[in-house]
């Protein structure tokens, strides 16, 4: 490794390294915060009272002094540059000499071209593109951190990972891949169990392998966590999809999916007033 290189590994628990060698946790951190900035840099009185949020603006000034004297101090004994600039004595930011790399950028540069087709136009080579950047994804970005200024990067990442991961299970559905199904399935799920989009396109998936049998199993996945964890019922195009695989037949109208669905809920509040009368019945029972 040059003794010019800075890499971060942002998604999850935090790491540094310069030259090779691990950095402290606090210069991780504010490497990290350096690194994720917009193009140009960080203005020094924004990330004063980013980072030390908590504190009076005087105060929140000079910690930040501190802190980047020590960032520079061990970045120096390291790469042997100072790798830490201030323009104008007003924007934070890295040397020009100082060859930064990130996990989360490398992240967001594989998924971002991949993404922005619709998933019916990726071809395996996109699928590699995109199970090479999940297998980056071990976490959240900054993973024990929930200050602010990560919040906006954190949630566009996290929706970029949630969305590779429903092409890839679209891919491994258009292409019969079984297993790649159910693992990338069960992978989105852990994180959105409760967006029917992604159940449909798994039922869509295991359809189109001819699996009528995970096709149901997988609705009645569906439908038992909206219940439990909602008290509602799935969507009419859920129940619609679901019709057409197991049953054969062509998509049905808005009209007919939407009383399929009206049913279903009735079917569903007939079982829980039978519920709700049995438990009457055997609390009588037990009366002296």
């Amino acid at each position: 490794m040059s003794r010019t290189e800075l890499t971060l590994s942002l998604l999850g628990v935090p790491r540094g390294s310069a030259s090779g060698v691990d950095l402290s946790p606090g210069a991780t951190v504010l490497c990290a915060y350096l690194a994720l900035a917009p193009v140009g840099g960080r203005p020094r009185a924004i990330a004063a009272s980013e980072l030390f949020a908590d504190c009076t603006e005087s105060s929140a000034r000079r910690r930040l002094s501190t802190a980047l004297w020590r960032l520079r101090s061990e970045l120096r004994d390291l790469t042997g540059m100072d790798a830490v600039t201030t323009a104008d004595s007003r924007t934070l930011g890295f040397a020009d000499a100082l060859e930064v790399s990130t996990d989360a950028d490398r992240f967001e540069r594989l998924v971002s071209p991949v993404l922005s087709k619709p998933p019916a136009d990726m071809t395996d080579d996109d699928a590699s593109v995109l199970d090479e950047a999940v297998r980056l994804h071990t976490g959240r970005l900054l993973e024990p951190y929930d200050d602010e200024w990560l919040m906006a990067r954190r949630y566009r990442i996290e929706n970029e990972y949630v969305a590779a991961l429903d092409y890839l299970l679209q891919h491994a559905g258009a292409r019969g891949d079984l297993a790649a199904v159910d693992e990338w399935g069960e992978a989105v799920l852990a994180i959105e169990p409760l967006r029917e989009d992604l159940h449909r396109h798994l039922m869509t998936a295991y359809g189109a392998l001819g699996r009528m049998d995970l096709v149901e199993r997988e609705f009645e996945r569906c439908r038992r966590l909206l219940l439990a964890e909602l008290g509602a019922d799935p969507l009419p195009e859920t129940i619609a999809l679901y019709s057409r695989l197991t049953r054969g037949a062509g998509p049905l109208s808005p009209g007919v999916a939407a009383l399929e669905a009206e049913l279903e809920g009735a079917r569903r509040e007939i079982r829980r007033l039978g519920e709700m009368v049995d438990r009457a019945l055997e609390h009588l029972r037990r009366l002296p």
